[in-house]
């Protein structure tokens, strides 16, 4: 029996200490492209915050004269979390559409692939079109609740409208970009995205700024430019499903595809995730909230810990987009593996993503750890803001490969179809670590931006611990769909 054991515990350290070289290769060809799209995307969000950064002049605020370029990043981070509240919950529709789509692909059965394609759009387009009109409608109402600074306000508010009116073509196109994922033809959303970003990158310098003709129109400028680039790449991207090859092999667009009980299918694999999205942002919403107050009782004029978070989180997003994109591309894996009676092979390229995806973010950890003040310079001007953010970035680059332990983990339940797992375990952490603890450490307790990101390390590494627990359980293996 012990040597049965020992046996068992030398396997399961080489199954982590090496690496498979025809399940990397096959890991890096699909996840390649997906991560490069949504890195191209997560760049110009950021470069929409760095070009913010650099506005000159000021905002006249209550007879006071506040700078444009700290109100304004201050205004982009919190705006974009209530954009992501509705637009990235309703996009969560994405994790039954790519986990249907990529079983039934492995299954053999590409009409029925096509079938689920069919019915996830008519979803997205009713959810979007309700919630681009009513949330656009709301945006004064809504701003004022994560950001009481005036001059925050002021600039936002407009910012964020704009980012309302794209929600319909985030969702849709959301919706195909998992049909296609769960294809495998990940290349698709890459080409869009490229193409979508090129053009935002343009049209955020030209309206910022006020070049080449259009108006300068600062914070503003950006969420038209990000409005009119979004509903650029969904046209691309349903342009793209009618092509030949797609309609004759899935026929996605026969209205006898139209089906009440696939609808509801998708969106009870979805709706976890939903809720996830909305109980992740809701604390995201408090952690700023905490934040703006940590400035508050420092008696600052301006925003400069909201600030210097704001620019800490967007650097700290490329690594969470990065290995979201990543775990996108393992849940497809683990999903056809599925659809194709090989949960073996499904469990072996999660386990090798996340090695993978360990090996590279231990060295950007290093790098971000090591030279936090070059990086934070491409982001801001603003030497307050450096200064505060400089020794949280430090530290918080030495735990990027626990966020891709988490990530990875967490995309391949979704992939097997156990979102409403990931849902609890968002839930719980949020209410009983992310939320508590931001406040008690950082105001009750003194420790300022210290105890804020002090609670956000211990979120990121309980949630890769219970990621990987579930995931080595293996009883999402018997999960059908």
């Amino acid at each position: 029996m012990q040597t049965a054991t020992t046996g068992a515990a030398a396997g399961s350290a080489r199954r982590w200490l090496t690496l498979d070289g025809e399940l990397a290769r096959r890991i890096g060809t699909l996840a390649g492209p997906t991560v490069l799209a949504m890195i191209s995307q997560t760049l110009i969000n950021n470069t929409d915050h760095i070009m913010v950064g650099r506005i000159k002049g000021f905002i006249t605020v209550g007879g006071q004269q506040v700078k444009e370029s700290i109100a304004g990043q201050s205004a982009l981070t919190p705006a974009l979390a209530l954009m992501w509240m509705v637009g990235g919950a309703l996009s969560a529709i994405s994790v039954g559409t790519q986990a249907l789509t990529a079983r039934r692909f492995g299954e053999g059965d590409l009409a029925g692939a096509g079938r689920v394609s069919t019915n996830s759009v008519a979803i997205s387009l009713l959810m979007g079109i309700a919630a681009s009109v009513l949330f656009v409608w709301l945006t004064p109402v809504l701003f004022p609740l994560v950001a009481k600074d005036p001059g925050v306000q002021q600039v936002g508010i407009p910012f964020l409208r704009w980012r309302y009116a794209a929600v319909l073509s985030m969702v849709v196109t959301a919706s195909y970009k998992s049909f296609f994922d769960g294809l495998g033809q990940t290349r698709v959303h890459f080409v869009v995205a490229v193409v979508m970003n090129i053009v935002n990158f343009l049209l955020n310098y030209a309206l910022i700024f006020g070049h080449w003709g259009l108006p300068r129109l600062g914070v503003e400028g950006s969420g038209i430019a990000s409005c009119i680039s979004s509903y650029l790449g969904c046209f691309m991207i349903i342009a793209w499903s009618f092509r030949k090859e797609i309609r004759e092999a899935y026929q996605p667009y026969r209205l006898s595809n139209l089906s009440g009980a696939l609808r509801r299918e998708i969106a009870r694999l979805s709706a976890p995730s939903t809720a996830a999205v909305i109980i992740s942002l809701a604390g995201f919403a408090v952690f700023f909230k905490v934040c703006y107050k940590l400035d508050a009782d420092a008696g600052h004029t301006e925003t400069i810990f909201l600030s210097a978070t704001n620019n800490i989180i967007n650097i700290f997003q490329l690594v969470f987009i990065s290995c979201i994109a990543y775990g996108t591309a393992t849940a497809t894996l683990v999903s056809q593996g599925l659809g194709a009676k090989q949960p073996g092979l499904a469990e072996r390229f999660a386990f090798e993503a996340a090695k993978l995806g360990v090996l590279f973010w231990i060295a950007i950890g290093t790098c971000t750890a090591l030279f936090p003040h070059f990086i934070l310079h491409l982001w801001s001007d603003d030497l307050p803001v450096i200064e505060a953010a400089i020794p949280i970035l430090r530290v918080v680059g030495l735990f990027e490969p626990f966020a891709c332990i988490a990530l990875v983990f967490m995309y391949a339940l979704y992939g097997a179809g156990a979102a409403r797992f990931v849902m609890k375990v968002e839930l719980t952490l949020h209410l009983s670590c992310l939320i508590p603890l931001s406040y008690l450490l950082g105001v009750t307790f003194g420790l300022g931006l210290w105890g804020v990101w002090g609670a956000m390390i211990a979120y990121i590494v309980l949630m890769a611990v219970m990621m990987s627990w579930k995931f080595m359980q293996g009883d999402w293996k018997q999960i059908q769909i």
